[in-house]
């Protein structure tokens, strides 16, 4: 029991390093963070990786070292029955709290993270283990053993849960909320009036410079946060440097809705929200649409189509015609080439026929600083 709390806590300590790495560094790919079945990092972003507002793994840092101490103290072989009847509700507990999550990833989520479900056997083990001590003690005599141990201690007993329920408390009120996206808006107004724009020969739209330096294609998804944060990145740098770098965005949605590499559930607005960019392109207001979609307030997948031409400035019939035809199809020509290139990801740039998940490398934009300004 000691030895699998001890592999338990360290599983733990790493799957908190992977939710706090996924969650906070765009472009960040944990060693078991690849594919869609089994993808540790795809299953660190969902809603079910935070309980009672505390990361999980931290969760599980704090119930192995419990787990641990309780398994140490059976070593010492003190109050044998009472420290077995401990341990058979503590992994009782474990094996349940398994049984749930394993459940949400597998139907809910359909992605298994692999580490985790490394401690659902874990978990199986310690709960088979302390039912067979429990065995080898008396079933009757580890029941009573709390009922004997309050009543002689209860002192010891209110002690002891007030400690964890301090630790609990603790956690619950110091761990910041890391994991929420969108909370701050991006940086806006993004300038759009003076820069040159216009469509790419086979699929995406430009801004930028007319004889650029360095053009970077963005592949790219409206329900990704890390996709917006580097959206404002590149953003800002098209304005500083207007006449040097080319910003094209193509479309790579992770929403089965259109995307035949996704294979779950998982970003369920995102190709709905690139569709309505495309046909507002159509009307010569692509880039408003986009800087509008990857604005965190805005709630696109909410609103009908007469609510969406009335904040973009289309005309609404127009609008419901293009998303049934020709705005799906331009979409998922960018989608194709994304599966060629073997995307594995949102945000994806394309720098002289050069991928880079996540972000672009300082090499990259040391170019703009070295390169001479057209304009002069």
């Amino acid at each position: 029991m000691l030895i699998l709390s001890l592999v338990g806590l360290l599983i733990s300590v790493v799957l908190a390093r992977i939710h706090f790495k996924v969650n906070t560094e765009a472009g960040f790919h944990s060693f078991c963070g690849r594919g869609n079945t089994f993808n540790c990092d795809d299953v660190a972003r969902s809603p079910y990786s935070v309980l009672l507002g505390v990361p999980t793994a931290l969760w599980g840092i704090f119930g192995y070292a419990l787990a641990a101490a309780v398994a140490y103290a059976g070593l010492r072989a003190r109050r044998a029955a009472l420290i077995g009847a401990c341990g058979l509700l503590l992994f009782t507990g474990f094996a349940v709290l398994s049984a749930v999550l394993g459940a949400l990833s597998a139907f809910r989520l359909h992605a298994l993270c692999l580490l985790c479900a490394a401690t659902y056997g874990i978990n199986l083990l310690l709960f088979v283990l302390a039912l067979v001590q429990a065995g080898a003690m008396g079933f009757s005599d580890v029941t009573a053993a709390p009922s004997r141990f309050l009543l002689e201690g209860p002192g010891k007993t209110l002690a002891i849960l007030g400690l964890l329920g301090a630790i609990a408390l603790g956690l619950v009120a110091l761990v910041p909320p890391y994991w929420r996206h969108g909370t701050s808006p991006i940086r806006k107004p993004f300038v759009l009036e003076g820069l040159a724009r216009g469509e790419v020969p086979g699929g995406g739209h430009w801004i930028g410079a007319r004889e650029p330096t360095l053009t970077v294609t963005e592949f790219s998804d409206y329900e990704c946060p890390y996709c917006r944060q580097a959206h404002a990145q590149l953003r800002n740098i098209v304005a500083m440097f207007p006449d040097r770098v080319r910003l094209v965005h193509r479309h790579f949605p992770l929403d089965q809705a259109c995307n035949r590499s996704i294979d779950h559930a998982f970003h369920q607005t995102a190709c709905r929200a690139a569709i309505i960019a495309e046909c507002a392109g159509r009307a010569g207001r692509f880039w408003e649409a986009n800087d509008a979609l990857f604005e965190p307030s805005n709630s696109f997948d909410t609103l009908s189509t007469k609510e969406i031409a009335a904040d973009l400035k289309l005309d609404p019939a127009a609008l419901d015609g293009c998303m049934k035809g020709e705005g799906l199809v331009a979409v998922k020509n960018d989608i194709e080439v994304g599966i060629a290139l073997k995307l594995e990801g949102t945000p994806t740039f394309l720098v002289d026929g050069q991928l880079y998940f996540g972000n672009l490398p300082a090499a990259v934009l040391e170019r703009l600083r070295a390169a001479p300004d057209a304009s002069k």
